[in-house]
């Protein structure tokens, strides 16, 4: 009886690991076919909308609006090849990094604990994501001076907080912070976001998400 009930932890913990692998590349996939088939689509967009400015006449308003059209498209297509090769790499550790770099640059403390701790699962990109939005709000509402950043593990959870100062009063709310979606982002996966802005001006955000996504 024990060695049948350990083997099925054994046949368990194989299908929890197809399954992960199954999602990760699913969403490689993906961002593989968001590149070829709108990237596909803007290269022949670019290439109508050159032709179309030989054609027109020389000198003419149109021939003008036409160039900048197709300097757009060959924008757009730069910024679809950008998203989809993040969407492949991201990673915590690398946004735990640029993070701290990019609050430097503005003069703010960045502190990092438990980086070691990023899971090495299909939740690792998604609290990536969620590092890179929620850093931006830290630059875009505060006036920080420091910023701690920090990943524990809880169990089968994740936990990520960042928490920082120099916040007014009047910008402590859900909707100034413009969280919901990262709270859309937590919750899809099974997760938590928790939110406390006290007195003294300090702004914290606490996601928590299973390390084993279903």
């Amino acid at each position: 009886m024990i060695v049948l009930l350990h083997r099925i932890e054994q046949l368990n913990a194989r299908a929890a690991e197809i399954a992960r692998q199954a999602v990760i590349k699913a969403r490689e996939l993906f961002a593989d076919d968001v590149h070829d088939l709108i990237g596909s689509r803007l290269w022949l967009a670019a290439l109508r909308g050159e032709m179309a400015r030989r054609l027109a006449d020389e000198g003419s308003s149109l021939r003008a609006e036409l160039a900048e059209l197709v300097t757009s498209i060959h924008q757009a297509a730069s910024e679809i090849r950008d998203i989809a090769r993040t969407y492949r790499e991201i990673s915590l550790k690398t946004e735990l990094s640029h993070a701290r770099a990019v609050l430097r640059v503005f003069g703010i403390d960045c502190r990092i604990v438990g980086a070691e701790l990023a899971p090495a699962t299909a939740a690792d990109k998604v609290l990536a994501v969620i590092v890179r939005e929620a850093i931006a709000n830290v630059l875009r509402h505060s006036k920080a001076r420091i910023c701690v950043i920090e990943v524990s593990r809880h169990g089968d959870r994740v936990r990520l907080t960042i928490e920082n100062d120099g916040v007014e009063p009047a910008q402590g709310s859900e909707n100034d912070w413009e969280l919901a979606g990262l709270r859309r982002r937590a919750t899809m996966v099974g997760g938590t976001v928790e939110v406390i802005a006290d007195s003294a001006d300090r702004f914290r955000l606490s996601v928590e998400i299973p390390e084993q996504l279903r």
